[in-house]
């Protein structure tokens, strides 16, 4: 049986060593590389999201700032095309390129083979267990919610 300390320190191991990969990790497609704010931000258009940039910059967690150097340099790496909304302060008009569609089309076809690795576990576990999973994973990301200024 594992204790109490031993489990909770594995569980922030493991967040922490998913939130390094992630940082490191850059997406190569046609030649062209993809850091991980940028497929973030990729998938967030692609759903049809808010185009207005303070809505991105709080759903995504990054200034204003941040998400207009990331469109502009998605952008410059013709994965998109950005325009301004005339009639809408901070709205923009995001559009895929050919290039960017294609992207889109095998991130998601990655995403989905993971997926179906996942899937293919979980259909193995008892009702009460995926309910315990899912209880963990929403106190998890309330607690990575909560501001830890003090951290």
């Amino acid at each position: 049986m594992i204790k109490d300390e031993e489990l909770v320190h594995k569980i922030l191991e493991n967040i922490s060593k998913l939130t390094f990969l992630d940082k490191r990790k850059v997406f190569t497609f046609e030649k062209t590389k993809l850091y991980p704010s940028e497929i973030h931000l990729l998938f967030y258009i692609h759903d049809g999201q808010d185009k207005n940039l303070t809505k991105i910059a709080k759903y995504i967690g990054l200034t204003k700032g941040a998400i207009s150097q990331t469109l502009s340099r998605l952008q410059k790496k013709g994965v998109i095309i950005k325009e301004p909304d005339t009639t809408r302060k901070n709205e923009l008009h995001v559009t895929f390129t050919i290039m960017g569609k294609n992207l889109m089309e095998h991130v998601i076809k990655v995403k989905k083979t993971l997926g179906l690795e996942y899937f293919v576990y979980v259909k193995t576990l008892s009702e009460d267990q995926k309910e315990l999973i899912s209880n963990f994973l929403d106190v998890m990301v309330t607690v990575m919610d909560k501001e830890h200024s003090d951290v």
